[in-house]
């Protein structure tokens, strides 16, 4: 067994003999930041003492391999803490810089693009890298796990890189940069992306709704429902060069795309699904739409699609991209598609707004429509509306354009029937989605990202909405 060092607390005694001394002198003493000046002595002496604790592990473990002892770092809850363990140089050849065997790399393969330090060949002892010590403590990005898990709930939570770095000085008292901060960010997130493609780690139970309010619900067909939409994000002028808006302007966004998966079994006393806790899956992709349906499919098939446990409803706003991911990644009868009645009722008002004036009327009018749309459908909708505005529609583009919307879609705007099925009618959940995964942390002031940044961004915020319990946030 290692020789743990003796517990010492230099630091935090020096404060108290000094707060001592002052008040024997009768010298005023500042007592409202003594917690603060103490807890930050205290952590100095804890890091102290897990580096000499460290390097009597590494000492211990690296006799007979080898190797000389060198000075190593890394990030942990209590701050920056040194320590020794042993270095195992190249096992042959004459010794080089690193910049230098990085650049005869890169000259060898014929690249210009810098690898990742630490390459793979033969170094002294046998030894795997060139610290083998640090790879037993399961370092992720120069940080303990602790301090990774913390990190990335940190960064996905503030506002901005900078606010996440005094987020974590003030509430942790661990120092780090804004770049360091940021750059540790980018690779959760990226880790993050790629742990999407891997549906079974998104496979999980779903929590149990408590008896006492389950007296009060109504049991349905157990339901696997699927909800995907879009969102722009602000992107640098690299990133949206030559891509045009909707309005046909220079685009100032790219898109992203995003998915939510659960389930439900029960209805409230209003036929409104009540979900199951903790059942939901987020997902956030830069991907294009094809591919983002294949992503979404592979979730979906961890989550139980397929299986024949569930019936499958899938909901959105209608946009051309959804419905061909429906027809190609989830095809099938059993399938129910669903417009969201809310886009439905924003094109029934665009539509009314080009019949008729701005007023009492039109608002009138909108009621009276969306109350049918409600109860008879699209089907239903379309004849209300040929009836009364037959002849005003003729030669309107605008009004053709929006009741051609209702005609394509009509047989997913069944909304009394899915609400006696006890089925959503609305996306609401995604629009949720998008402003928690995406807005909160993308989409303010000023702000302008490289769009696959901005995607490993909100895929690790889609990691945190699926219930990934923190200890793994950063594996």
């Amino acid at each position: 067994m290692p020789v743990f060092p003796e517990i010492r607390m230099a630091d935090l005694e020096a404060l108290l003999t000094d707060v001592e001394r002052r008040t024997m002198e009768d010298t005023e003493v500042n007592k409202g930041d003594l917690d603060i000046r103490m807890r930050d002595a205290g952590l100095k002496d804890l890091a102290d003492i897990l580096g000499e604790t460290l390097t009597a592990f590494a000492i211990l473990e690296g006799s007979g391999m080898g190797g000389t002892l060198r000075e190593a770092r890394m990030d942990t809850v209590l701050g920056d803490v040194k320590f020794k363990c042993h270095y195992h140089a190249p096992a042959s050849g004459k010794p080089v810089s690193r910049q230098d065997r990085r650049k005869r790399e890169r000259t060898a393969a014929k690249i210009k693009r810098r690898k990742k330090k630490n390459g793979s060949f033969t170094r002294a002892g046998g030894a795997k890298g060139a610290f083998p010590f640090k790879n037993g403590l399961r370092l992720v990005d120069g940080m303990t796990p602790a301090l990774a898990a913390l990190h990335n709930r940190i960064a996905v939570r503030a506002g901005s890189f900078r606010e996440g770095t005094d987020t974590l000085s003030d509430f942790v008292g661990v120092i780090m940069s804004e770049s360091t901060f940021m750059r540790r960010a980018y690779a959760a997130g990226n880790r993050a992306l790629k742990e999407q493609e891997l549906e079974v780690l998104r496979m999980g139970l779903s929590g149990v709704i408590p008896t006492r309010l389950a007296l009060a619900l109504t049991a349905v067909v157990p339901t696997l429902y699927i909800m995907l939409d879009g969102t722009g994000v602000p992107c640098v002028k690299k990133d949206t060069r030559k891509r045009k808006g909707k309005d046909g302007k220079p685009a100032k966004t790219r898109e992203l795309k995003v998915g939510v998966i659960g389930t439900y079994r029960w209805i409230d006393s209003r036929r409104c699904p009540v979900r199951d806790p903790g059942s939901e899956t987020h997902i956030v992709s830069a991907k294009k739409a094809c591919m983002f349906g294949s992503l979404l499919r592979r979730v979906a098939n961890s989550r139980g699609y397929g299986g024949g446990g569930f019936r499958i409803q899938i909901c959105g706003d209608g946009a051309e991209w959804i419905e061909n991911i429906v027809k190609i990644a989830f095809p099938g009868d059993d399938v129910i598609f669903t417009v969201d009645f809310f886009h439905a009722c924003e094109h029934l008002h665009s539509f009314l707004g080009c019949v008729l004036e701005k007023g009492k009327v039109l608002n009138k009018a909108f009621r009276k429509a969306r109350g049918i749309l409600r109860r008879n459908g699209g089907q239903g909708l379309i004849t209300h509306l040929g009836r009364l505005y037959g002849e005003a529609i003729k030669g309107n583009k605008e009004a053709l354009t929006e009741l051609n919307y209702f005609k394509k879609r009509t047989k997913h705007m069944k909304y009394a029937e899915y609400r006696k099925e006890g089925l959503y009618i609305g996306s609401g959940i995604i629009e949720a989605a998008c402003r928690t995964d995406v807005a909160r942390r993308c989409k303010q002031a000023g702000m302008h990202w490289r769009i696959l940044n901005a995607a490993a961004m909100c895929a690790l915020v889609a990691r945190l909405r699926s219930g990934v319990p923190s200890s793994k946030l950063a594996i």
